[in-house]
């Protein structure tokens, strides 16, 4: 009886470790060419995302990670994933976010486009050197700022279909 008990319990449990609702997503040792030299999690983490935005923002928890290229001086990739306390706010967030881009004339991000990547709705900026790319998952919200060459290695790493 136990043993059916402990399996039932397992098979209940495994769905809901792949929904990625609750926890922040693994961060990969590389991209391709492109390897992980920074991993911020924690307080100091938040610290950052709340220094980038000039004021703290609501959020169970956030990480950032930094990709380069092994002897490359040029900017790294940089992920930025923050885990807030709903869907539902993970959706107003990136709104708000991209809707400030879009009006804010004196914002260094240009040429807005929104596009879909699995079933995600990728907002994409161009500015600073780099691409930007926005958009929310389950309870979570990405940043990513990488080359343009990078982009869609970033999206096929990072943008994954919802509950993965």
């Amino acid at each position: 009886m136990r043993r059916i008990l402990l399996a039932f319990f397992m098979v209940l449990m495994v769905p809901a470790q792949a929904w990625t609702g609750g926890v922040l997503p693994a961060m990969p040792e590389s991209v391709d060419d492109l390897t992980r030299v920074e991993l911020l999690v924690g307080a100091a983490a938040q610290d950052e995302v709340d220094r980038l935005h000039g004021k703290p923002l609501p959020a169970e928890e956030s990480l950032v990670a930094r990709y380069a290229r092994p002897g490359a001086d040029s900017r790294p990739a940089e992920v930025w994933v923050s885990r807030v306390s709903s869907e539902a706010e993970a959706r107003r967030q990136t709104g708000v976010m991209v809707h400030m881009m879009f009006e804010n004339p004196k914002s260094p991000f240009k040429s807005p486009r929104r596009m879909e990547h699995g079933d995600a709705a990728v907002y994409r900026f161009e500015g600073m050197g780099q691409v930007h790319l926005i958009w929310y998952s389950c309870d979570l919200v990405y940043w990513i700022s990488a080359a343009a060459g990078d982009e869609q290695r970033m999206l096929d790493t990072f943008c994954l279909p919802s509950g993965h």
